[in-house]
């Protein structure tokens, strides 16, 4: 069950606070799915050439997303990332049949690649291996929460239309290069509507939890201990790379930018 906590944000647009409780937050940017770690013991259960499993990964990862973190937050305190190739451990999905990913082969735990190949052969054994490290990972979160009371957390990741299920594409609707995922519990309605209205003045396309909805809460925070408000941040490749995945700067800079506002706007400043 998700706890029923009450936030509130501090903004200064426009130098008119929008809130009259101010709350110092402390800015955290997850990033699960650009790890490029392949542990032994997990590699084990791959059932396809190397290679091929390689290429997967690839199509795969949240490419190079740490590079949109603003530099004020590219450390160690702001930023987590798991380590792990997402291929052998996804530490964002729940664990069981709640999880909608596992009809596709896609859990924590994956067997199949997005487009339905099966890429690993997994017995139990990976399996209990495998939340050994979802566990350390979701650990660290929890402990996150409790050294810092009052968190704004960006859940970072990046997508391309291929590698997006069929099912969550509706006709004639384009993808966004900013998909904003909410969490109807840990996503204040202001957090959401200034990230979008601010990416959206930077000149990027944005959409509310389409084609990907929800975002990254910490076991803590949905126990009810600390206060955590969340925003998933999904970029579309093509929003800061080039059409050979390199890196484009410009729009690189301008994401930057435009994230380093939104912790500005919404974390109060001593």
């Amino acid at each position: 069950m998700k706890s029923s906590n009450s936030f509130s944000l501090y903004f200064h647009i426009d130098d008119k606070a929008q809130s009259t409780d101010s709350v110092q937050r402390y800015p955290i940017f997850h990033i699960p799915h650009d790890g490029n770690r392949m542990p032994d013991e997990l590699m084990t259960s791959v059932c396809i050439p190397q290679s091929r499993f390689m290429e997967y990964h690839e199509q795969m990862r949240d490419l190079a997303v740490g590079a949109l973190v603003p530099d004020p937050y590219r450390n160690s305190s702001h930023t987590e990332h798991f380590e792990i190739s997402r291929l052998l451990c996804d530490v964002e999905r729940f664990i069981g049949s709640e999880e909608i990913m596992e009809q596709y082969g896609m859990g924590f735990c994956y067997e199949r690649a997005f487009d339905g190949m099966q890429i690993k052969k997994v017995t139990e054994n990976i399996k209990a291996v495998t939340l050994s490290y979802y566990q350390q990972h979701h650990d660290r979160m929890d402990y996150l929460c409790s050294k810092h009371p009052q968190i704004l957390l960006f859940d970072m990741h990046s997508y391309w239309d291929g590698i997006v299920p069929a099912d969550f594409i509706i006709a004639n609707r384009p993808t966004p290069d900013v998909c904003v995922g909410t969490d109807p519990v840990f996503t204040p309605s202001e957090l959401s509507s200034i990230v979008c209205q601010l990416f959206e003045d930077a000149g990027f396309s944005v959409e509310l939890n389409y084609p990907y909805s929800g975002c990254f809460v910490p076991n803590a925070a949905l126990k009810g201990e600390g206060n955590c408000v969340s925003i998933m941040l999904e970029f579309h490749r093509r929003a800061y790379l080039n059409i050979d995945n390199s890196a484009n700067e410009q729009k690189i800079l301008l994401i930057r930018n435009t994230l380093e506002q939104i912790a500005a706007d919404c974390v109060k400043q001593d």
